[in-house]
């Protein structure tokens, strides 16, 4: 008897699980399906690791819709189908940090601020930029983990584009790195790209190379990258 076939949310749960792997291989995640009356739902919860707007920002992709409260119904819409499963009604990220991560940005945090009170309103909103400025996640990971779609590239924990486009000075072909993910170290992410030979264009909007710079950006994987697009 055959293996039972996986659709729907189940099947979905099963690819958010492969990309978020595959960008963090350190991070445990629990990506669970749920059907229920007039639809169905993916939940996803991990500890420590990115952060849950990085998160949310990636799997925001496999939601088929979003719910309209003023008007009280649910707008549907399309995923993309390189996705390669039909996506779920909800999608739903959360993030918990552990004990020993919160003393760790806690001592960070009176370090920096001097003074720390957890009853203060604005507390956790400084825990959060502790975080942020002190704990980048990807920073701290420094590998080169790489899982592509038919538009995009991950590397290092950032999904990007790499988009062929012409040089308006002298017609001259160069290509085109554009940042699909949010970077919470852009001076960090500027320093490594110059080290691969790019610099950012404000006008294009993303790091310039003159040469294809998809084998340098993957570094030693051997998972098939893709330059995506033709600029006008």
């Amino acid at each position: 008897m055959g293996s039972r076939q996986l659709s729907g949310a189940a099947l979905t749960a099963k690819m958010i699980k492969k990309r978020l792997t595959a960008l963090y291989p350190s991070v445990k995640f629990s990506v669970k399906s749920d059907v229920f009356s007039m639809g169905n739902s993916v939940d996803i919860r991990w500890t420590d690791g990115p952060m849950q707007e990085t998160i949310n920002a990636i799997t925001k992709q496999y939601q088929y819709g979003s719910f309209d409260a003023m008007h009280d119904m649910y707008n549907y819409t399309r995923i993309d189908a390189s996705l390669g499963c039909e996506g779920s009604k909800y999608v739903q990220c959360h993030r918990t940090i552990s004990d020993k991560h919160k003393e760790m940005l806690a001592a960070k945090a009176l370090e920096h601020y001097g003074k720390l009170d957890p009853n203060d309103n604005s507390y956790y909103s400084k825990i959060s930029e502790i975080e942020k400025m002190f704990f980048p996640y990807a920073e701290a990971e420094r590998k080169t983990n790489i899982t592509t779609n038919q538009d995009s590239t991950f590397i290092s924990g950032l999904e990007m584009k790499i988009i062929k486009d012409v040089d308006t000075r002298d017609n001259s072909e160069i290509f085109v790195v554009k940042i699909i993910t949010k970077v919470e170290n852009f001076s960090s992410l500027r320093q490594e790209m110059k080290t691969l030979g790019g610099y950012y264009s404000r006008f294009k909007k993303g790091f310039i190379f003159t040469e294809d710079p998809t084998a340098k950006l993957k570094g030693n994987s051997c998972v098939d990258t893709k330059v995506v697009g033709e600029c006008a």
